[in-house]
């Protein structure tokens, strides 16, 4: 079969499309024909070994770490063969930039319903990460006031749709060209970054802020309430504040998780901003010509 795969870490140039071997289905797995894969920013910390000293990889290795797709034989009682399915796959395992993936079934949820297949590919850890800073770390809770910084971000629309549906009034820092469609999430003000600094923004304004941008959490930490919090999916903390709680996260699977973001997407609460799908073949110039929005993958 068809894999998308490093054998080595390195530049965009290490990424092959190989003739790779059909994967083994272990007990407690499903296999899964793939619909694609998307790529993720944190493709290229996999690729280049920045993550190496805590996820080592085995090569040769498989990117991918969003999958959808259908399931395949049997796969235990809560899937059925021709089931669509979608998951997480954490990074340092097989990924789903092939043509078939054995997965673990406690990763996998079924799709959503309310669109194809192949774009549900765009869901899993963006919607995981915007999830996860918002509710497991940021504390969430109706009437709390949240900024959204990078809100023009996959990440940051998704976190910006989420915290709107959880009662907040959420405020979105964003770009001149993603104005427009952040304004559509539902945010309650838009602050282009190319007009409004973070320094200008009134201190203490937010409960809690999520940082999906290069910004220094320094920057963003007066913004937040005293006892307020700060959840950073981009940038270290340097130093902590000790007026609020500050995070810095980096997202893990969780089925529970998957299964409520497919239930916002089919609620239309949740919108997915995909905006090309390309070949395994183009993944080099993907890691390299980044997209504004998510690059879905097709094996």
């Amino acid at each position: 079969m068809k894999a998308l795969r490093i054998h080595a870490y390195g530049g965009p140039e290490v990424l092959q499309v190989d003739e790779a071997p059909m994967p083994r289905q272990a007990p407690g797995e499903a296999l899964v024909k793939v619909a694609a894969t998307s790529f993720n920013p944190a493709d290229v910390a996999i690729r280049t070994g920045a993550f190496s000293a805590v996820l080592p990889l085995t090569f040769p290795h498989t990117m991918g770490m969003d999958l959808a797709g259908t399931i395949v034989g049997d796969a235990g009682p809560e899937f059925a063969p021709g089931d669509a399915v979608v998951a997480f796959l954490p990074p340092n395992i097989v990924g789903a930039a092939a043509e078939y993936v054995a997965v673990p079934v406690g990763l996998l949820a079924h799709a959503p319903t309310a669109i194809p297949l192949v774009e549900a590919a765009g869901l899993p850890s963006t919607g995981t990460t915007a999830w996860q800073a918002l509710f497991e770390h940021g504390a969430l809770v109706g009437g709390q006031r949240v900024l959204v910084n990078g809100a023009g971000s996959v990440v940051g629309g998704l976190a910006v749709q989420l915290a709107v549906a959880a009662g907040a009034e959420v405020d979105a820092i964003a770009g001149p060209m993603s104005v427009e469609r952040v304004r559509g999430y539902g945010a309650a003000r838009i602050l282009d970054y190319t007009e409004t600094a973070v320094r200008d923004i009134e201190p203490g304004s937010y409960d809690l802020a999520v940082n999906v941008a290069p910004t220094p959490v320094a920057e963003l930490a007066p913004l937040v309430r005293t006892r307020g919090r700060l959840v950073s999916a981009t940038t270290d903390i340097e130093a902590d504040d000790e007026r609020i709680t500050t995070i810095r996260m980096a997202a893990h699977p969780s089925r529970t998780v998957l299964e409520e973001l497919v239930a916002s997407v089919d609620a239309g609460r949740l919108r997915l901003h995909v905006t090309g799908v390309r070949p395994l073949e183009d993944a080099p110039l993907v890691h390299v010509d980044r997209e504004r929005g998510k690059t879905l993958l097709r094996p």
